[in-house]
């Protein structure tokens, strides 16, 4: 019999006193009491059957149709934990990312991600990325009397109690009033969905079966994690006793605020008490600098704030021109770095010496002259002008990079109007790196198999299987026996 492990949610942190601890993975998560063993399984299969219940019910309401109850059936596949080193901090910790593709609710979280999408971001306070953000802020000045700091939001997806969150998200659903045109369930009945993609999970690391709450890599959870603060952050800057900060942009887990000197303390542990589940903890500025997702935030002179670009220590190495990707990749490379430099600084000064700093580093990494020319905006000022002259393209075809092989191809396939986008299938990081745990093939789904029809002949059976291939391979033992 399996293992599993749960998550420790903010409600029974206290009533359990034990530690599962597959060496590292689990190291950063122990002291947060994130996450602890099960005594009893909870099988998949029991996972699926009550999801399938779920969605007859809505079915027979008429609250979705056959399509839709066909593209929300729950898969076989058994989600996997794995971590990312985050190497720009000391000791590289890792971050926490449960791959739920093709899981029991990783459909209807899919789902639910198009449904409540449009509910976060409509505050003042919220932030789409760091374009946005300097938008935002190149024009604002501090007195005398005010300063810049950030916060952080410690360990956000697990912190979130789910309780409470589907009690927010219902709230946020009866108060929109386009729900109704994007799905025809009811606040209730997408609740009653995402209540099981929150609290009907699990996950494999190393053999061993887990269950966990709000993770990262489920599609619904950073949106239910959004709605979630932006309650928090109404409150904490709605109840605050003293001078509110005038200015408070949060992306996610990061916010930025300008606020009184007098009041950074105050402030700091008044929004630590607004939540006993969400704890912030605060950076301050120095050296009238304050790092901001990628952007470095300078008090200048007379309080204005100027803005160049930020990057964690970092070696200056990027993909190299002579590495074996397609050209579209490391082109897209030059661009991005170039889009960064040009919206992101607040002064010609600063764009300059981040436009001399990228060019230096890309001809480090072998970048010649005409791939920035090839890079330039008004190339990719042409080539929509020609695409949008183009007949009508039909889907998106994704083949295998082999260099030589994989242009000629492109080109055939650009007579028909099929545009080609090229995957890397030969890298150094696929050959050395392994960060997530292979499935056993019994664990499979969605996979092409194939069985000997029986000892005597030598025919094979092809087919394709959704299930897992061992409830597969088990039905094909049960029919050969009742054939015989």
């Amino acid at each position: 019999m399996e293992s599993f492990i749960q998550l420790v949610t903010p409600s029974n942190r206290s009533e359990w006193a034990g530690w599962y601890s597959p060496q590292r993975l689990v190291d950063e998560w122990i002291k947060y009491n994130t996450y602890k063993k099960l005594k009893k399984e909870t099988p998949p299969a029991t996972t699926k059957k009550n999801v399938i219940d779920c969605l007859k019910h809505l079915g027979l309401k008429n609250a979705i149709d056959r399509a839709t109850y066909y593209r929300l059936y729950p898969g076989e596949a058994t989600p996997c934990i794995y971590g990312l080193p985050k190497i720009h901090k000391e000791g590289a910790p890792l971050r926490p990312i449960v791959s739920s593709i093709n899981s029991v609710t990783y459909n209807i979280a899919k789902f639910l991600a198009t449904v409540l999408a449009p509910l976060f971001g409509n505050t003042d306070h919220h932030i789409h990325n760091s374009e946005d953000f300097t938008a935002k802020v190149r024009d604002l000045e501090l007195d005398t009397d005010e300063t810049m700091v950030s916060f952080d939001i410690t360990s956000l997806f697990t912190s979130i109690p789910t309780t409470d969150a589907l009690t927010s998200v219902k709230r946020r659903l009866e108060e929109e009033s386009s729900l109704s045109t994007r799905t025809n369930l009811s606040p209730d009945q997408i609740c009653l969905l995402l209540d099981l993609c929150l609290n009907t999970t699990y996950f494999t690391y190393r053999g061993d079966k887990k269950r966990h709450g709000c993770a990262m890599g489920s599609p619904v959870s950073p949106i239910v994690a959004n709605l979630y603060i932006e309650e928090v952050e109404k409150k904490a800057l709605n109840s605050f006793p003293g001078t509110t900060p005038t200015h408070w942009f949060r992306y996610a887990d990061d916010t930025w605020v300008k606020i009184k000197i007098q009041e950074v303390q105050s402030f700091t542990d008044h929004i630590n008490s607004v939540d006993t589940n969400i704890s912030f903890t605060r950076e301050d500025t120095k050296d009238n600098r304050l790092a901001f997702l990628d952007c470095a935030v300078i008090i200048g002179t007379g309080g204005r704030l100027e803005i160049e670009v930020y990057r964690k220590p970092h070696t200056g190495q990027y993909l190299l021109f002579d590495s074996h990707h397609p050209l579209q990749h490391k082109i897209g490379v030059i661009r991005t770095l170039n889009h960064r430099a040009q919206n992101i600084p607040t002064s010609i000064e600063a764009q300059t010496k981040e436009d001399r700093h990228l060019k230096t580093a890309l001809r480090t990494c072998g970048y010649p002259k005409w791939a920035f020319n090839k890079a330039a905006p008004c190339s990719r000022k042409r080539t929509r002008e020609q695409s949008s002259e183009s007949q009508v393209q039909r889907n998106n075809l994704v083949i295998p990079y082999m260099a030589g092989v994989s242009e000629k191809l492109k080109r055939i396939f650009r007579k028909h109007n099929i545009p080609v986008y090229f995957t890397p299938t030969n890298t150094l990081r696929q050959r050395l790196v392994h960060h997530k745990d292979r499935s056993p093939k019994h664990n499979m789904s969605n996979i092409m198999y194939v069985v000997q029809c029986s000892e005597e002949s030598s025919e094979l059976y092809i087919d394709e299987t959704k299930q897992l291939l061992h409830r597969r391979t088990v039905r094909h033992q049960k029919a050969s026996a009742a054939g015989q």
